[in-house]
């Protein structure tokens, strides 16, 4: 167990390397937290893309935003990045849609790229950050056909959980999919999302890390991290989830426990084999 620390330096990240989201929600603030991180530590430039939609960033987020095909983006894209060190890509706008749990807010939605796509936008310096499946905003999820949609030679893959999907029913109001989702974890609707739920979603053929290449080191994130739970519990979770999911037995390289807000991102709890 390692606690507190930074998630650029609990990744093990390197300039050069590319980095996928899939899974519940949080991707988004946690990718945009990974990038700004990143830069500012080595002053080296992050690129944000997708290879599904994704909210539009909002003004107060001081991020750049380039839309465009992937030929036309990547013809400039070295003296761009060093210009602006992060930033968004996206082909285009989409049009506004309800924002999951707000239904009356309405946000501006954009379209990703091919996977074959994001190549394009990798320099050696850079790092390469891809939300690569959508959630709803909700804190779990099992995956749709196709999903995710995943880039070749990722160099790792974090799978995404909310915290605040333990101890939640397995039902629509919390579950992404929740009929797959107890499919994979051996629930029943209305059942109890556990730490060893989210264990055997890590381990599942189907599950958290579906379609990820045995090369990639594979990270399970807990977000949210910081919802009034105690450091004792969470390691107890921690621990669960590694007993099942960890290598040698599972998947997981690691898993991390963070917690996102206002554009930074806190590592609460880090577990490895290591640690």
């Amino acid at each position: 167990m390692v606690a507190a620390d930074d998630i650029v330096r609990s990744l093990g990240i390197e300039p050069g390397q590319s980095v996928a989201a899939v899974g519940g929600g949080g991707k988004t603030s946690l990718l945009t937290a990974i990038a700004r991180e990143f830069h500012a530590q080595s002053g080296k430039p992050a690129i944000l893309t997708t290879t599904t939609k994704i909210f539009a960033p909002l003004p107060e987020e001081e991020i750049h935003l380039a839309l465009g095909d992937a030929a036309t983006l990547s013809k400039n894209l070295r003296s761009y990045m060093d210009a602006c060190g992060v930033s968004w890509f996206a082909r285009r706008r989409e049009g506004k849609s309800p924002v999951p749990g707000r239904e009356s807010e309405r946000r501006m939605k954009l379209s990703g790229f091919m996977p074959s796509e994001i190549a394009r936008f990798t320099l050696g310096n850079a790092l390469t950050l891809i939300e690569a499946d959508g959630a709803r905003r909700l804190p779990i999820k099992a995956s749709g056909p196709g999903e995710p949609v995943l880039p070749e030679n990722i160099d790792a893959v974090l799978g995404v959980v909310g915290l605040d999907a333990l101890g939640a029913p397995l039902s629509e109001a919390h579950v992404f999919r929740p009929d797959a989702l107890g499919r994979i974890c051996g629930l029943e609707a209305g059942e109890e999302i556990t730490a060893e739920s989210v264990g055997k979603l890590s381990t599942h053929p189907d599950g958290l890390f579906h379609k990820v290449d045995d090369g990639a080191r594979k990270w399970i994130v807990i977000n949210k991290a910081d919802l009034g739970t105690s450091l004792e519990k969470l390691e107890k979770t921690a621990y669960t989830i590694w007993e099942l999911a960890g290598k040698p037995c599972g998947p997981a390289d690691g898993i991390l426990f963070t917690s996102c807000k206002n554009n930074e991102c806190e590592v609460i709890l880090r577990i490895m084999p290591d640690a």
